[in-house]
């Protein structure tokens, strides 16, 4: 769905990462990381059954938080249902998201939390 605010995003971002259990984050030391979001189209919406079923397998990998890691509305910048930032299958080998993790690689120019969803990538696949 359109953000709520129905205006276009590009900043940087808080997530908590709520399922380490998969390919794509068990790399992560870290419990909260930063990446760049740019989207107009970023509103997840899901129905109750399905996050149940999201939220019963674990298929839920992380949320907008604040920058201490905290799930809040306010931490929401995009208005996704329950917070929700990231998905995977249940096979746990296709990952849904809308950050960017590209966009955070580098030190110098943004931060470091994307490369290490790109060293993972390259480890564990």
């Amino acid at each position: 769905l359109r953000n709520k605010n129905l205006k276009f995003i590009s900043r940087n971002v808080y997530l908590k990462i709520v399922n380490k259990n998969n390919n794509f984050f068990q790399n992560y030391k870290k419990e909260s990381i930063k990446l760049h979001i740019a989207h107009n189209e970023g509103n997840y919406f899901a129905s109750q059954s399905l996050l149940k079923k999201l939220e019963d397998m674990s298929l839920i990998v992380f949320k907008y938080c604040d920058e201490n890691g905290n799930i809040t509305k306010e931490s929401n910048p995009n208005g996704s249902t329950n917070n929700i930032a990231g998905i995977i299958n249940e096979k746990g080998n296709i990952l849904g998201m809308m950050p960017h993790p590209e966009r955070m690689i580098d030190k110098f120019l943004s931060g470091e939390d994307g490369k290490l969803f790109f060293e993972s990538l390259n480890s564990n696949f």
